[in-house]
C-alpha cells in the first residue's frame, strides 16, 4: 500500500489528527511520509490542517493543500460564494505527483464522504477517482453507529481498511459498545481508539503507534 484517503462520518471527528498521528508513526518506522488535503475550508491565512502536516512531513506548504477558501463551507459552496472554481483533474495530478514522490501517501477528505467538490462530484467520487484504499474516522460516542453504517454503505465498492473510532471520554455508555456493533453491522475491523484528552494529537499518537497499514 502507497497511499490511503482518509475520510470521516462527519465534520470534526478528528480526521486530521489521525492523519498526523498517522504520519508521525510511519516517519518514526523510516518512510517518507507525504500529506495531502486538496481543499482546505474555513482558512483565514495559514490553511491550519496543511500546516500541522507540513511540519510533521517537511513538505512545503503549497504542495500540502491545493485549494484554500475562507469560508467554513463544503468545497464546492465556498468555490459559490468566492467565485473560484475547482479542477479536478489538477487534484488528481496532483495526487499522483507526491505518490509517485513519497515512499506512502496519506491524502484527507473534507467532512464526510457525499460533501460535494464540485455539483456533481462528491468526496466519494473522488476517491473512486484515486483508487486508493479508505480509512474511516469516526466518532467515539452516541450516533456514532448510524453515522459509520451509512458511510461504509456510501462507499459500497471501494476497500476500507478499517475504521479509527475518536473521542472516548468515558462517560458515555455507548462507548462501551459502539466498535463491537459498528464491527458486526460492518464487517470492517475497528483498528484503532483515540481517547479525549487536552492533548488529542499526542494521545491519537500514541493509540495509532501500533496500527498496521
Amino acid at each position: 500500500m502507497s497511499a490511503i484517503f482518509v475520510t470521516g462520518t462527519d465534520t470534526g471527528v478528528g480526521k486530521t489528527t489521525v492523519s498526523a498521528s498517522i504520519a508521525r508513526v510511519l516517519i518514526e518506522k523510516g518512510l517518507r511520509v507525504g500529506y495531502y488535503k486538496p481543499v482546505e475550508t474555513g482558512v483565514e491565512g495559514i490553511p491550519q490542517d496543511g500546516k500541522l502536516l507540513s511540519d510533521i512531513t517537511g513538505q512545503p506548504l503549497e504542495d500540502v493543500v491545493l485549494y484554500t477558501y475562507k469560508n467554513p463551507l463544503a468545497p464546492y459552496p465556498a468555490s459559490i460564494l468566492e467565485k473560484r472554481d475547482l479542477d479536478i483533474h489538477r487534484i488528481v495530478e496532483h495526487f499522483e505527483y507526491l505518490r509517485a514522490k513519497y515512499d506512502f501517501l496519506i491524502v484527507e477528505g473534507a467532512g464526510g464522504v457525499y460533501v460535494p467538490i464540485k455539483r456533481d462530484f462528491t468526496y466519494v467520487d473522488l476517491i473512486k477517482r484515486l483508487s486508493v484504499p479508505v480509512l474511516i474516522v469516526a466518532r467515539a460516542r452516541l450516533g456514532t453507529i448510524n453515522h459509520t453504517v451509512l458511510t461504509v454503505k456510501a462507499l459500497e465498492g471501494v476497500e476500507i481498511i478499517g475504521i479509527v473510532m475518536n473521542g472516548f471520554s468515558g462517560v458515555d455508555i455507548s462507548e462501551e459498545t459502539n466498535p463491537q456493533v459498528i464491527e458486526e453491522m460492518t464487517s470492517i475491523k475497528v483498528i484503532g481508539r483515540c481517547n479525549f484528552t487536552e492533548n488529542p494529537l499526542e494521545e491519537c499518537y500514541r493509540s495509532l503507534k501500533g496500527i498496521s497499514l
